[in-house]
């Protein structure tokens, strides 16, 4: 009913298989890090074919995969936050491509620090902000991300 509307979704992360977000806190604030640790997957996940990072290549992720999604959202061993915006936008922009609405609206990406944001604008003039706020769950093997986490 109105001609622009503002939505705010939070979106949970969830770390590769084999690997956990450990926070990581100074005593200064808001100095706050994401730590991607890498985690053995030796005992169950190895039968199912996934290799262990950890022991199979000395704790090194193989560098002739480029590609690689910590490569792209990750600064040394922290997420990078910019990194990762860019990242979502990409994915969002992608993903909205295959949708039937893609012909009626068109979905901008909009420039934005701490969230990834987004402009849809139909052609009957509506227009709907989108603001993903990104956050991370700690999760890992002793403490999986099931559906009750």
């Amino acid at each position: 009913q109105e001609s622009s509307s503002t939505y705010r979704p939070l979106v949970i992360l969830r770390p590769p298989l084999g690997h956990s977000f450990i926070l990581e806190s100074t005593e200064r604030p808001p100095a706050r890090r994401i730590r991607v640790a890498l985690e053995c997957l030796c005992s169950g996940e190895q039968l199912l074919g996934h290799p262990c990072f950890l022991h199979s290549s000395g704790g090194q992720l193989p560098r002739d995969q480029e590609w690689y999604l910590l490569d792209t959202i990750c600064r040394g061993s922290y997420l990078d936050p910019e990194k990762v915006n860019r990242w979502v936008q990409m994915l969002v922009a992608s993903a909205w491509l295959l949708l039937p609405h893609s012909r009626h609206c068109q979905l901008t990406a909009l420039p934005s620090g701490k969230s990834c944001s987004f402009q849809l604008s139909s052609t009957s003039g509506l227009h709907c902000r989108i603001q993903m706020d990104l956050a991370v769950h700690p999760c890992s093997r002793a403490a999986p991300c099931g559906p009750e986490n």
